[in-house]
């Protein structure tokens, strides 16, 4: 098969677990036998774009994110720009006929997210946002478990995304604090990620109430740091839900809460059991359930990494854990693979879009102090 070359837009933190995830798929999807490779990057500051292409051996780099999507050599667009950035390059890229990955959150707002969705699907192209964490060994087994009725009919929900990279108020005011840039701070930095595998394991929302609050209400300038500028999203937010199946949740998410790196915490509970989910130990599924004996009722902790658990027959041998970056390698792997195979790929454009909606539900309850119906596509 001819190779596959993908155009990375951005060159951050986030660009490189992708670019990790790339180079890792082969291993993990043999089957697939075709080369996918990094042949481009953009970066709006040269020498720095420069100097990503040269340290990780791409081909070349742009300084035009215009010019790299319309590079007859780049199938794939992968966006992983800051949230402004990513309605109009998606745009670009499906005018292009170009397959597109877009990081999370999809947009600023869930119009111009709805927008990306019914543009790509009339382009023709395949759209992916990335919500990496769906994709790791234990979140699917969490899924097949409640899927089955392990733990019965789903009563609560309950997430949190922790953070403390924002916590020093001497950092300066990038874009991320700009509402124009971002749409919303935490709520669309962490929660969505919360939203994304509430969605994923329990099922739509219906209705939302939440409470944001900024803590840090000024930082530096970039442009001169003897000056101070306003930040306009959220530092934390909280929210509950209530979920079209009637059961009800729970989602906080910070980016000042000290002591907190990246802490992700799932927990739902059902009428037979309750499973438990944590990031810094992604390999473990805490498992609780009525049907033993009382004398012996506990959570039970699952190591997930046997040749039974998903996708772990391409992964190491029995008790060889993975990290986090495998979730992109796997879901990259399947997006490549619904390329190839003319398949639907899920989590689409269309997941991106309803979960900007819930977030624009969230913030249009706490800015008028009630529950808000959460807008259908």
């Amino acid at each position: 098969m001819k190779p596959i070359n993908v155009g990375l837009l951005g060159y951050g933190a986030i660009a490189r677990q992708h670019l990790y995830a790339y180079r890792t798929i082969p291993l993990y999807f043999p089957e697939l036998k075709t080369d996918i490779k990094v042949v481009a990057v953009y970066g709006r500051t040269e020498e720095r774009v420069r100097n990503f292409s040269k340290e990780y051996g791409i081909d070349r780099y742009y300084t035009d994110y215009t010019k790299l999507i319309k590079d007859k050599d780049v199938q794939v667009i992968d966006i992983s720009l800051p949230n402004r950035l990513h309605y109009e390059t998606a745009l670009i890229a499906a005018e292009e006929g170009k397959d597109i990955i877009c990081e999370k959150p999809l947009s600023i707002d869930h119009k111009t997210a709805f927008e990306m969705y019914k543009v790509a699907e009339k382009a023709g192209v395949k759209h992916a946002i990335v919500y990496n964490y769906r994709w790791l060994p234990a979140i699917l087994l969490a899924k097949k478990l409640i899927e089955e009725g392990f733990i019965g009919k789903i009563y609560h929900f309950r997430g949190m995304y922790l953070e403390d990279f924002a916590i020093d108020p001497s950092q300066p005011l990038a874009w991320r604090y700009i509402k124009s840039e971002a749409g919303s701070g935490s709520l669309g930095d962490d929660a969505t990620h919360v939203i994304d595998l509430a969605r994923f394991l329990v099922g739509e929302m219906k209705k939302v109430c939440g409470k944001g609050k900024i803590h840090i209400k000024y930082r530096p300038l970039l442009t001169d740091r003897t000056k101070q500028g306003e930040v306009e999203t959220d530092d934390e937010f909280m929210a509950l839900i209530e979920f079209e199946n009637g059961a009800v949740g729970s989602i906080e998410a910070s980016r000042v809460c000290a002591g907190r790196k990246n802490f992700l915490y799932i927990e739902v509970n059902g009428s037979e059991g309750s499973i438990i989910w944590n990031l810094e130990r992604l390999n473990e599924l805490k498992l609780y359930t009525i049907k033993d004996p009382p004398e012996v009722q506990a959570f039970k902790t699952i190591y997930v990494t046997n040749e039974k658990h998903p996708y772990f027959k391409r992964f190491w041998p029995p008790n060889g854990p993975i990290g986090m970056v495998d979730g992109f390698a796997i879901g990259f792997g399947e997006f490549f693979k619904a390329i190839l195979e003319d398949l639907e790929y899920i989590p689409n454009f269309y997941d991106g879009a309803v979960n900007c909606a819930i977030i624009d539900a969230m913030l249009q309850a706490d800015e008028e102090g009630r529950w808000v119906e959460v807008p259908k596509p």
